[in-house]
């Protein structure tokens, strides 16, 4: 998903805390702000703040969960980083890591941010469903609010959200490990779909 306005700003506002060495506030912004919406970098910085001590108390497990969490998309630096802590740890702390990391993964994981994108998507389709937007008029016009604030007509919109719905769907379906099959993306069968992201990212492979 691409990064709006909104997380460049909160993003800067972040780094320029940290620089003060207002950690606290830095640690804070970068727990609720942005890993919740799975900014990497965010993740990576809570990760570094815990196995320092900066704003929060040091905890070796919990920055392994989060450099774990922030490494899942290969990223190098991240991996090299989740690897040398993962290494410190003995065989009960790794335990305890895997439990925290599945725990944070089934929250802040890309593909569960993703399917609670596909979930949004799927429900504002519902919503347009008998509308003038469903019936192709294109009469009624949208402003996107927390954007351009620029107008598009009805049946752009459902088109876009359609589209939008379809491309990641299409990209879940490609995990084949997941268990997302042809059937559930042709019958947008969310509910399905959750329920089989969840099985997997509650396990460890």
């Amino acid at each position: 998903m691409p990064v709006d306005a909104k997380t460049v700003r909160v993003q800067k506002q972040a780094e320029e805390v940290y620089e003060r060495t207002d950690y606290e506030r830095a640690f804070f912004i970068y727990l609720h702000e942005l890993a919740p919406i799975g900014d990497k970098y965010g993740q990576y910085m809570v990760g570094f703040m815990y196995l320092t001590g900066k704003g929060v108390e040091e905890d070796r497990i919990a920055a392994s969960a989060w450099y774990r969490l922030a490494a899942e998309r290969g990223t190098k630096e991240f991996v090299r980083v989740r690897d040398q802590v993962m290494r410190s740890l003995d065989d009960a702390e790794q335990a305890e890591s895997d439990r925290l990391f599945i725990e944070l993964r089934q929250k802040y994981g890309d593909l569960a941010l993703l399917v609670g994108a596909i979930r949004e998507d799927y429900e504002k389709l519902a919503n347009l469903t008998g509308s003038r937007l469903s019936g192709g008029s294109g009469s009624m016009m949208i402003v996107e609010m927390g954007g351009s604030g620029s107008t598009t007509s009805g049946s752009e919109y459902h088109g876009r959200i359609e589209r939008r719905l379809e491309a990641r769907l299409n990209y879940l379906a490609q995990y084949s490990e997941i268990g997302i099959d042809d059937e559930d993306v042709a019958s947008h069968d969310i509910d399905a779909i959750e329920r089989k992201i969840e099985a997997y990212l509650g396990r460890l492979d």
